[in-house]
């Protein structure tokens, strides 16, 4: 009965406003024996669990659907299927469609697996009018809902801020200074996971951001303020392992650095995080800020840069020019030309037993949903790992998630299973700064799940004097499984500025349950809690940006320095460590072996 309303409702609003027909293509596929290529999407009849199957037209998959007429963005992905339960998904961002408010057929072509990309030399600006409409819901994003907005600002900065930005917003702005304006914004809020979004912007954001051919052809790493090469994605033997970069275009690296920090989030007084985030990896998986920022604050008029170089035991500095790549051509050539160079999230997790002693246990991503998420069986791993630490009675363990950054809370409660016999409790409590979610933003809201609970909150008390609803039951943490054996053994964390979210909470409980030794850098993340669980996407009508924001914060109930968790041996590299591919971390843990 439920189906037959819903279809009435459908098929009425089609016969009221009518419809619009698209036909969609998409070519440069080849589907194995006795499968097909379908379509799954978010709005009738495109179902995200069902699929609707292409017709082949020559070298071309194509089928028409009817929508009902409307302004709405169709958000859909191609798949490959046979029964229609288990597809082979695209594995790019979801593409984006907007259906038009009249009676028209519309065309939509496209080729399996590539980012739909905008020329955005063809973009109006954005009228005043519009940026004033989108101000005025991130200013009561901020002032209504942000858990974190005062935890490290006054009232006076933080109107400062938004003050600046609607003195931004009052003139035409192209959809880069926008996107810029809105950053700098949330980065003064000094909150890791409150961003315009790197994962969730609709066609346009994202080719302003991710699919253009404005990144540099080389991966990198800071060593206090030396740009220092890692990986070599261009066509030159020059930029080496070790090889400094001084300038880009002229512009010197630490004053393109400082400048980018104006617009990179982290969460209170934790620095080093945001230094991290201005480096490049280069792994297909994950955006770098640098190249988001990069171009938008120093635009380039050609696809190439030049580049002031100092190879490794030269004196002499060297002025070249390179070519700027795509995203996918760098991480294309790295993934080739360097055997270790991951291609993917599960590459990111490995074991090793490296003698009769030690193990190495790699959890470098805890990502298992969203884009290009892992899809290992995470408890079958660490069965597997520990079953083998177990049986080979490996005394020294060592667990290395220097480049994690964060992700799903159950796949650090299963490691901690095999490595702690209590439960914990991080003496936090969840605040919220309201408590019925605010009309005017609810509109523009998507996230994940189907329950919206964040609309309409129930604290157990009053408000607080200064002005926070309390949960302490949301963030109690939590009983381990116990059914499975402890580790007995010696445990070693490897530690970065790169760990963040989740990633953090790991390095902090390993710290607090003192389950063993950490080596390395002091995390991102923040001993007085961070704002994080569940993220909101805000998506701005004129713009089209979108802005991630918690909607609950943890906060300690004890006094905490405005820190990431510093470990127990601290380790810095200088660039010769880089040049020669050391492992200090790694070196530190033997050094203690060796004793």
């Amino acid at each position: 009965m439920k189906s037959a309303v819903l279809l009435t409702i459908f098929f009425t609003n089609v016969l009221s406003y009518g419809q619009t027909t698209v036909t969609f293509t998409v070519e440069s596929l080849t589907p194995g024996e006795n499968e097909k290529v379908g379509i799954r999407g978010n709005i009738p009849p495109l179902d995200w669990y069902k699929s609707i199957a292409l017709n082949k037209v020559g070298e071309k998959y194509t089928v028409d659907i009817d929508f009902p007429t409307s302004e709405q963005e169709l958000e859909f992905k191609f798949v490959l299927f046979t029964d229609d339960k288990n597809p082979t998904w695209e594995s790019i961002q979801n593409r984006t469609f907007t259906l038009l408010a009249k009676d028209q057929q519309q065309i939509s072509n496209n080729k399996w697996n590539q980012e739909q990309i905008v020329d955005i030399s063809t973009l109006e600006e954005i009228a005043p009018d519009g940026l004033l409409e989108d101000f005025e819901l991130i200013k009561t994003m901020v002032l209504e809902v942000h858990p974190g907005t005062y935890r490290y600002n006054t009232e006076e900065e933080i109107i400062a801020a938004l003050d600046e930005l609607k003195n931004k917003f009052s003139s035409p702005l192209t959809h880069q200074e926008a996107y810029l304006a809105i950053s700098k914004l949330t980065a003064q809020i000094k909150c890791d996971h409150t961003k315009a979004g790197f994962n969730n912007q609709k066609k346009t954001i994202n080719s302003i951001i991710h699919y253009q051919c404005d990144k540099v052809p080389f991966t990198f790493r800071w060593v206090d303020d030396e740009m220092v090469v890692l990986n070599n994605a261009s066509e030159s033997e020059l930029l080496e392992r070790g090889t400094k970069i001084l300038s880009i275009n002229q512009v010197p690296v630490t004053e393109i650095r400082d400048r980018m920090l104006d617009y990179i989030g982290a969460d209170g007084a934790t620095d080093n995080n945001r230094i991290y985030k201005t480096q490049v990896n280069g792994y297909d998986f994950r955006y770098n800020a640098f190249d988001i920022f990069y171009p938008l604050l120093y635009p380039l008029t050609s696809q190439e840069i030049a580049l002031e170089i100092q190879r490794p035991d030269k004196n002499t500095l060297e002025s070249i020019v390179m070519s700027t790549m795509t995203r996918e051509e760098r991480s294309k050539v790295l993934t080739e030309r360097y055997s270790e160079f991951p291609a993917s999230r599960d590459d990111m997790w490995n074991f090793e037993v490296h003698s009769d002693s030690i193990a190495v246990l790699t959890l470098n991503s805890f990502g298992l949903m969203g884009w290009k998420a892992m899809t290992i069986d995470y408890k079958a791993f660490l069965a597997d790992a520990f079953q083998q630490i177990d049986e080979l009675r490996i005394q020294h363990l060592i667990i290395d998630i220097r480049e994690n950054n964060g992700g799903n809370d159950e796949m650090a409660d299963e490691l901690f299973s095999y490595l702690a016999e209590d439960s914990y409790n991080f003496n936090r409590e969840g605040r919220t700064r309201y408590v019925k979610f605010p009309e005017t933003l609810k509109s523009y809201i998507q996230t994940w799940g189907d329950n919206p609970w964040y609309f309409k909150l129930k604290p157990k008390g009053k408000k607080t004097d200064d002005g926070y609803y309390i949960f302490k039951e949301n963030l109690t943490q939590s009983a381990r499984n116990s059914d499975k054996k402890i580790y007995q053994g010696k445990s070693y964390l490897l530690t970065s500025s790169a760990n963040t979210s989740l990633a953090f909470y790991t390095a902090y409980r390993f710290k607090y349950q003192q389950l063993g030794t950490i080596v390395g850098q002091e995390t991102g993340g923040n001993l007085n809690d961070i704002n994080g669980g569940q993220i909101l996407f805000l998506r701005l009508p004129n713009s089209g940006i979108e802005i991630d924001f918690p909607v609950m914060g943890g906060f300690s109930t004890q006094k905490q320095p405005n820190s990431g968790v510093r470990p127990d041996i601290e380790v810095e590299y200088t660039v010769q460590d880089i040049t020669e591919e050391r492992d200090l971390e790694m070196e530190e843990v033997l050094k203690i072996l060796d004793k």
